[in-house]
């Protein structure tokens, strides 16, 4: 019964990954900010998020890499104004990094 309810949670946060997945997908952003204990520091301005392969999530601002981790290593969520969302995980260099992706408010879609 305890592995049951487990597995059900599992599934269900899996299923939300997916559908936020493709609500960020080509997403244009106004600006990207790292997270961390001192507050946020923003990193780019004007930037897309790529989905890549299904396997990796990229942020891309003047065609520079801004951040890549494996979706298998990362946590998706959304601002609850939908205004944005937050990724983190470990990056591709081992690193890890908690940035907030906010939308340009040109593209946002509805629910």
């Amino acid at each position: 019964m305890f592995l049951s309810k487990k597995k059900k949670e599992q599934q269900r946060e899996a299923e939300e990954q997916k559908i936020l997945l493709e609500r960020i997908r080509s997403r244009k952003v106004l600006y990207v900010a790292r997270r961390d204990e001192n507050g946020e520091t923003i990193l780019c301005r004007e930037a897309v998020i790529n989905i890549i392969d299904e396997k990796e999530i990229a942020i891309y601002s003047e065609n520079k890499e801004v951040l890549r981790m494996e979706l298998a290593k990362a946590k998706l969520g959304e601002l609850m104004s939908l205004g944005g969302a937050v990724i983190s995980g470990t990056d591709v260099h081992g690193e890890y990094i908690s940035v907030v992706a906010y939308y340009t408010s040109d593209i946002q879609r509805e629910m």
